[in-house]
């Protein structure tokens, strides 16, 4: 496994962390998989795994010991296999960073952000609500991105300080600051549910009063986007089995990403269509709930569902399309 498929590995599963506002449904996932493993919290937060993030992480870890960590210490020091972990963790650490930036953003306007859960394809961040406005919507979406570019930057002079005359990227930290980089481009493409998709959306609800309109257009496009990299991924794939200049495994995972983002742009066109967005819960009603009382209609007059309620008092979902939530 060279450098160059490392990278695009490690981007691969970052660039789907997109900010998800509600419910970034995936038809690839179980309505109620597992709930994964909780390892810490940050203030009310709660940081988790779902099991399926051990196969990625594991890929990672086995490219960054066989291309990366030779660069960084001689053969046969008995630290390759340890520094190979801690790059793995490193870069998904920028992940939790990116999430955190939308979680944040998401608390500071009102929304109960929950959790954050690191699976297969990157990582999901719960929100007890969507965006209230396209002004919210907007400014939730670009924190995760805005992230991204600052790490970036910060990798960028790192790097330079280090190597002020090697190559592009010059050693670890200039690989970590291209993968920075491409996570916060990639998820500013205009595709829904990226955060590029929502501001989109939040840029058309903004212009037509309109927000299902808005949706089913960014959603279209985000299932376009997805269609593509299917396309691209295949057209990859045949050059290296006709001989010539490509790779079958990369293709082959290009593919992958590119059905994932497709049913997921979907699946999240349908749940967050309405002409309205699910709004957070009334105090009133959170006490109701706390004290076993039946749950109060919402300012739409809708019942939360039994999903929800559950969701509630504590118990939400790891992955991408459950309500009310975020990766």
């Amino acid at each position: 496994m060279s450098a160059g498929n490392v990278r695009v590995i490690a981007i691969g599963v970052a660039i789907l962390p997109a900010y998800d506002g509600g419910s970034m449904a995936s038809a690839m996932a179980p309505r109620r998989p597992s709930r994964g493993f909780v390892l810490f919290k940050v203030g009310p937060i709660e940081i988790a795994v779902h099991p399926s993030w051990l196969v990625i992480f594991a890929l990672i870890v086995i490219g960054a010991r066989s291309e990366l960590v030779p660069r960084l210490l001689p053969a046969d020091s008995g630290w390759e296999l340890p520094l190979a972990v801690a790059i793995a963790l490193l870069f998904y650490s920028f992940i939790l960073i990116h999430e955190l930036s939308h979680a944040l953003m998401a608390r500071a306007h009102g929304l109960d952000a929950k959790r954050i859960t690191l699976f297969i394809f990157g990582g999901v961040a719960q929100i007890g609500a969507e965006a209230q406005s396209p002004g919210d919507e907007f400014r939730i979406a670009l924190a995760g991105p805005l992230a991204s570019l600052i790490l970036a930057g910060v990798l960028s002079a790192v790097a330079r300080t280090l190597h002020p005359h090697g190559d592009w990227p010059a050693g670890l930290w200039g690989e970590l600051a291209t993968i920075n980089l491409a996570l916060a481009l990639f998820n500013l493409v205009p595709a829904f549910p990226l955060d590029g998709g929502r501001v989109l959306r939040a840029g058309l609800w903004g212009a037509l009063r309109d927000r299902a309109r808005a949706t089913l257009w960014a959603s279209t496009l985000g299932k376009a986007f997805g269609f593509a990299m299917i396309g691209a991924g295949g057209a990859y794939a045949a050059l290296k089995l006709a001989g010539r200049e490509g790779s079958a495994a990369l293709g082959l995972w290009y593919v992958v990403l590119g059905l994932f983002l497709f049913n997921v742009a979907g699946s999240a066109g349908r749940l967050e269509g309405g002409a309205e967005p699910v709004r957070p819960p009334s105090p009133a009603a959170i006490v109701g709930r706390d004290e076993g009382q039946a749950p109060q209609p919402d300012a739409r007059g809708r019942r939360p569902r039994p999903d929800e309620r559950s969701d509630a008092l504590g118990a939400p979902s790891d992955q991408p399309g459950d309500r009310p939530r975020h990766p």
